[in-house]
């Protein structure tokens, strides 16, 4: 009896050491099935990646018409100018750059992944769930790293579909005008579907970071809507301030970062891609990481 007992107790951590490899698969899909349980889930992220087509459909028709007319009036001069020559007549920023069509209703999704992320979290601090979560999970943070890692894959390829899909209507939208010669293979455009997901990941591991601090639904929302465009409103208002200093401040903000981030090329006065990404980065850090040393050691 006892030489059975202590064999048992010999390779029990042997045992664990072997389950051990798969927990986190295992966690990862228990978190994939939380996040899809609710059927609202589903309809709320197929609305989205409506709402984003439409916009960047009407995105896409607006500066149709705006590059028309301004065909127009240049030939009642007698003046015939090119697509080049249209497009490198705006003003750095205008927003009627072809390039970002695909991302041009990318901020509703930003806003609602964000919520999501946010949710997905401070629901179960509201319901009591975190605390089986955490008593499965003992070390907490293979939780957070879940959800995050859902979250980004969820927000990356909703993104990418939603990119794909507008830039396909506005090629249909511009095919009266082949001197645009717009295409997928068009100089940036292939960059914008692909780094929009990243930004739309990033805005979601941020918002899965206020629910974590905060553990609040309403506030972690509330909070994330003022980064992302309340701070962005008020920056344009440092503008005014008088001093270099201010005019630079906005640009290291979360909105205005992400932006950049999906440009290309350099613009006096702005940050670069590259730069911007990295202050996007930045963002991600400065509330993760609080937010992980929150959870790890506080009572849940």
């Amino acid at each position: 009896m006892s030489t059975q007992t202590l064999n048992t107790t010999q390779t029990a951590p042997a045992q664990g050491a072997t389950t051990g490899n798969w927990s986190f698969l295992g966690l990862l899909r228990s978190e994939w099935i939380k996040f899809w349980s609710l059927r609202s889930t589903i309809w709320l992220l197929a609305c989205t990646t409506v709402a984003a087509v439409g916009i960047g459909t009407l995105s896409a028709w607006v500066r149709h018409t705006f590059f028309q007319q301004m065909i127009d009036m240049a030939t009642e001069h007698g003046a015939k100018p090119t697509a080049t020559e249209l497009q490198a007549n705006l003003p750095a920023g205008s927003g009627f750059e072809l390039y970002n069509l695909p991302n041009a209703g990318l901020q509703i999704a930003v806003l609602v992944l964000g919520s999501l992320a946010v949710l997905f979290l401070s629901s179960e601090f509201a319901t009591g769930m975190i605390r089986s979560t955490m008593s499965a999970t003992p070390k907490r943070l293979p939780v957070f790293a879940a959800k995050a890692i859902i979250l980004a894959v969820i927000g990356y390829v909703l993104a990418t579909v939603t990119g794909v899909i507008t830039f396909l209507i506005s090629l249909a939208i511009f095919s009266d005008m082949p001197e645009f010669n717009l295409g997928w293979d068009t100089d940036g455009v292939l960059q914008g579907v692909f780094t929009g997901g990243l930004y739309v990941a990033a805005v979601a591991i941020i918002g899965l970071s206020l629910a974590a601090l905060l553990k609040s639904s309403a506030g972690g929302v509330t909070v994330l809507v003022a980064l992302l465009f309340v701070l962005d409103f008020a920056g344009t208002f440092l503008q005014l301030v008088p001093g270099e200093f201010w005019k630079y401040v906005p640009q290291y903000l979360p909105s205005q970062a992400g932006g950049r981030f999906l440009a290309i090329g350099h613009v006096d006065g702005m940050l670069d891609p590259g730069i911007a990404g990295l202050v996007l980065l930045g963002w991600v850090l400065l509330l993760a990481i609080p937010a992980l040393v929150v959870l790890k050691k506080r009572d849940v």
